[in-house]
């Protein structure tokens, strides 16, 4: 995987993301396509440019994925 794919696979989930609701990975996986590596390295790409928050959810095993900058 090189850096292009991994850009287009983060406006990807961006755009899924851009929803204003909270997505976990396996949600993400379903609705993009993608796999579950590119997905990871799409949230990275997301989390070092600060597009996405990442929020643990209630049962610390999971987390849920949300937009924090509508201008990506």
């Amino acid at each position: 995987m090189n850096k292009k794919a991994i850009g287009t696979n983060a406006g990807i989930i961006w755009n899924l993301l851009n929803s204003s609701e909270k997505w976990d990975v396996s949600q993400l996986m379903e609705k993009s396509g993608l796999t579950e590596i590119e997905v990871y390295t799409a949230i990275g790409w997301l989390a070092r440019e600060n597009k996405i928050e990442i929020e643990e959810r209630p049962n610390n095993k999971h987390y849920y994925y949300l937009i924090v900058d509508y201008y990506f």
